[in-house]
């Protein structure tokens, strides 16, 4: 995953769109970093395949549909005198703003472009596009106080695409991509909650994601099928992968476990308990499909079939037993 010049600058320019929206004081300018972010992404998404060429037009269609909704909604608040307040008054901006950062985020209803932007990108930009690309659009959902009913319908629904769209994909970034969605339902609540669970939610879910794509980056992993046929299916690093697919989809002692942890119990402390038991029932349809790579990554290879050295193959469940403290240290330390 080298850079080179031509992917370094718009690399640069895409950092440096998300943190002149994070600065920002006005809309207008939120929008200018939001118009840089995008600009800047194009060149990362574009490679010598027709699937980029065709992602990178999704992306920018998708995206500029977002950025002119937020750009009229500022002109509204230009011709309201309240340009420079985060505070939404006008109905009409306070409905197209949080579609339109919904729209850039990939939250359902309007989530239908992600899954298709995910499957023609290489895995460096769905990198990017599953965590970076999230900060700004999140950001600006916290900046000032949501449609709690709009809001709370985009999270269910999220919650199920994600869990439901990816159950019958083999396309692994296509499976990252629902499961991205359904985390934007925890996130989207995240920002209802606090800031603060937001930020630990998103850290340990972008750090969770790297280290997945980077295992399969560097195994040229792209089709579930891919993983029945792989010779080091009881590598160390497999056995790391299989945790931190657990770990993603939420599994208790796993430190993906902490985040969601944090939002039921904000949940059930304000009596959501109908939003806790939907989110909780939907994260276990995503842990069947995480579960299923991780059987195919330690059962179904070559080395699992009985043999005469079938006994070596002891050594990754030993490995994964022996990895068990490390894993359940951080929620130890909780209690």
């Amino acid at each position: 995953m080298h850079l080179t010049l031509n992917k370094f600058m718009p690399l640069f320019f895409v950092f440096f769109g998300t943190m002149i929206t994070l600065t920002s004081s006005s809309w207008l300018m939120a929008w200018a970093g939001l118009e840089v972010n995008m600009m800047a992404f194009i060149p990362i998404i574009l490679t010598h395949n027709k699937l980029s060429n065709e992602s990178a037009l999704k992306y920018f269609f998708i995206q500029a549909s977002g950025s002119i909704m937020i750009f009229l909604s500022t002109i509204l608040l230009m011709n309201n005198h309240i340009m420079n307040s985060m505070d939404i008054t006008n109905l009409l901006t306070s409905s197209m703003i949080p579609l339109a950062l919904v729209l850039k985020l990939g939250a359902a209803p309007v989530h239908f472009w992600f899954p298709q932007v995910m499957e023609g990108l290489n895995w460096f930009a769905s990198i990017m596009l599953l965590t970076w690309q999230k900060v700004a659009p999140l950001f600006l959902l916290t900046t000032y106080n949501l449609s709690s009913l709009f809001m709370y319908l985009v999270i269910l629904l999220s919650s199920i695409v994600g869990a439901v769209g990816g159950l019958n994909q083999l396309l692994l970034r296509k499976i990252l991509a629902y499961s991205s969605i359904n985390h934007l339902a925890w996130m989207i609540m995240s920002t209802l909650i606090s800031i603060n669970i937001l930020f630990i939610y998103f850290t340990i879910y972008s750090l969770i994601t790297l280290t997945i794509i980077l295992v399969l980056m560097s195994n040229n992993f792209i089709h579930l099928t891919q993983l029945m046929t792989n010779h080091y299916s009881l590598s160390l690093i497999s056995v790391g992968l299989f945790m931190n697919l657990l770990s993603l989809g939420g599994m208790p002692p796993f430190i993906g476990f902490l985040p969601k942890w944090l939002v039921l119990m904000s949940l059930t402390s304000n009596a959501l308990f109908l939003l806790s038991i939907l989110l909780v029932l939907c994260s276990v349809l995503t842990l069947y499909f995480y579960m299923r790579i991780s059987f195919n990554l330690l059962m179904m290879s070559p080395k699992m079939y009985w043999s005469n050295k079938s006994l070596i193959s002891l050594k990754g469940p030993i490995k994964l037993l022996s990895m068990s403290p490390i894993i359940t240290l951080p929620l130890m330390i909780m209690m």
